[in-house]
């Protein structure tokens, strides 16, 4: 039987309020349950940003509110959960946006810093120093972290799948006029790693941009060798939503196989400036 992974995104609508929103994310949370997936992914933001003027407020403690309300959605739903991006200051007083992945126990597996900062994110928060293998043990499947805007380097995703990364999965806040470059970002990284890509952007208003959601599950139509065709499951545009796919890795193992081994190590190519 192919080795497959069924996964749920939760195309969140942000809330003004953090007990709204936590409510939002708990319902949303008990519809994609209904698909009986392996493994949900949220998106990199979900919760509101205040005015830039009270932006502080919005990071956490370590292992605050956001960590507890998804550590206890996976202990009590019986299901693995990737919480998205949250804003927490650590010990050493520097901020972080990091993704913590729960087992469906609801124990930390381990957490996923943002390696690259985006925009404004360097002025405020530390990046990451690790990029960190995970494993679905249910499925026996490996998978990396990659929080949004470090998904847009080629280096990074292919350092992950060199150590074993079976699966992508990026927590995404890609706002409206980003949209077609990030499908393409996407797209690229699927192809050049023979890698199943899923990205899950949320729907609303941050800061003056808009955030219209269009989540993407892209894998590999199994049959199509060279070339490799991909198939993309995509959510809806502007209104909240939930998309599961069951996603088939043997196919992908396959053909990622043949694809690296005809890569030529950069040592051996040099470099000639005329």
């Amino acid at each position: 039987m192919p080795k497959s992974i069924k996964i749920s995104l939760i195309q969140c609508d942000i809330q003004p309020l953090q007990d709204e929103m936590d409510t939002n994310i708990a319902n949303l949370v008990g519809e994609a349950l209904k698909e009986n997936p392996d493994l949900l992914l949220l998106p990199e933001r979900w919760r509101n940003v205040p005015p830039k003027e009270q932006f502080l407020n919005a990071i956490e403690k370590e292992r605050g509110h956001s960590y507890h309300l998804l550590q206890n959605l996976a202990k009590n739903n019986d299901v693995h959960i990737i919480t998205g991006g949250i804003w927490e200051e650590r010990e050493n007083s520097k901020y972080y946006i990091t993704s913590y992945v729960f087992d469906n126990k609801g124990n930390e597996l381990g957490r996923q810093d943002k390696l690259h900062l985006y925009s404004y994110e360097p002025k405020i928060f530390t990046p990451g120093e690790y990029l960190q293998i995970f494993s679905h043990e249910p499925t026996h499947t490996k998978f990396a972290v990659l929080i949004c805007f470090d998904i847009a380097f080629f280096e990074t995703p292919r350092l992950a799948i060199e150590h074993g990364a079976e699966l992508l999965l990026s927590p995404t806040l890609i706002r409206a006029d980003g949209m077609y470059n990030w499908k393409i970002y996407l797209q690229a990284r699927a192809l050049e790693n023979r890698v199943p890509v899923v990205a899950c952007n949320p729907v609303g208003s941050i800061f003056g941009n808009t955030y219209t959601g269009k989540s993407k599950i892209i894998s590999f139509k199994r049959g199509h060798t060279s070339p490799s065709v991909l198939k993309i499951k995509e959510g809806l545009e502007s209104r909240r939503d939930i998309i599961t796919e069951r996603i088939n890795l043997s196919f992908p193992n396959l053909i990622r196989k043949r694809r690296l081994s005809e890569k030529r190590e950069q040592s051996s190519i040099k470099v000639v400036k005329s």
